[in-house]
């Protein structure tokens, strides 16, 4: 599958799932499918509305066209167009507008993509990696026995135990050991660091933090860091909202998902080793 231009695989769909999960949108058109503001901004970093002849109030992807002394989009144009459009109705869609634009900046996609290369690159290793240590043996032998050395890869490639046994004076061959070496701790920590700093720069809490090893203090920060990203990404939808509610006579509104919500620790009523041996007197010994 491809979207904007890139092949759409399981590990690039399963952060855009996390990232969509975020924020819940009410109000918004009946025919705009749940999670599609927050899929126009992970791919395009922009998004805005208007009202369109035929169609009412339409969201859509924006690609600014001109922006403020701040970096701030002033007019922009619509981005992303998916589906049958009949032409009218198109270059309505496709007019310049100057309504309000929800920016996030660059685009999460953008900010994430070499995390994910990497990731990609370490789980290509990994697979070989495991395959090596699985059977390690190759077969050096004459044009002839051609065939057989296929039908070993074959059989190695589904995953059977497969040792040949060759007769050498009828095929000259050879059978050797790779002495693979295991990597594979080393790559799954690889995968592992990609996979939390994604998750960071998304503003998702990973769930693996309590298995790896993480401290109590690196996790409260990890959520505090989430937790402010949030915040932020609240502050600007709910604005947009304002002000796109103000020129369109819409009702778009916006809240953090309950899932995305992180418990801040209680510790008002916690005290110190050293502060409970001031009330209640040094321990004995």
């Amino acid at each position: 599958m491809e979207r904007d231009g890139v092949a759409i695989d399981d590990l690039v769909d399963r952060y855009l799932k996390r990232y969509v999960a975020n924020y819940v949108w009410d109000g918004m058109p009946d025919d705009m499918p749940e999670g599609y503001v927050e899929d126009r901004l992970f791919w395009q970093g922009n998004v805005s509305a208007k009202n369109v002849k035929g169609l009412g109030p339409a969201v859509m992807a924006a690609s600014p066209t001109s922006v403020s002394l701040y970096g701030t989009p002033l007019k922009w144009l619509p981005t992303g167009i998916y589906g049958n459009v009949a032409l009218p109705t198109l270059n309505n869609i496709n007019k310049e507008s100057d309504n309000p634009v929800l920016s996030v900046g660059s685009s999460p996609y953008s900010m994430i993509e070499p995390y994910i290369e990497i990731m990609r690159k370490a789980m290509n290793a990994l697979n070989l990696n495991v395959a090596a240590m699985s059977q390690p043996v190759l077969v050096q032998a004459q044009p002839g026995v051609e065939l057989k050395a296929r039908m070993l890869e074959s059989d190695l490639g589904t995953g059977k135990v497969y040792i040949p046994v060759i007769d050498s004076g009828a095929v000259p061959a050879e059978v050797l050991d790779l002495k693979a070496t295991d990597h594979t701790v080393n790559l799954l920590g690889v995968i592992h660091d990609m996979d939390a700093e994604i998750l960071t720069i998304l503003n998702i809490r990973s769930t693996l933090e309590k298995a790896s090893g993480i401290s109590t203090a690196e996790a409260s920060a990890s959520d505090q860091e989430i937790l402010e990203g949030l915040d932020h990404g609240l502050r600007l939808r709910q604005q947009w909202c304002e002000r796109i509610n103000a020129v369109l006579g819409t009702n778009f509104s916006v809240r953090l998902a309950d899932s995305a919500v992180i418990e801040q620790p209680d510790v008002s009523g916690e005290n110190t080793e050293d502060e409970k041996e001031e009330e209640n007197g040094p321990a004995d010994q």
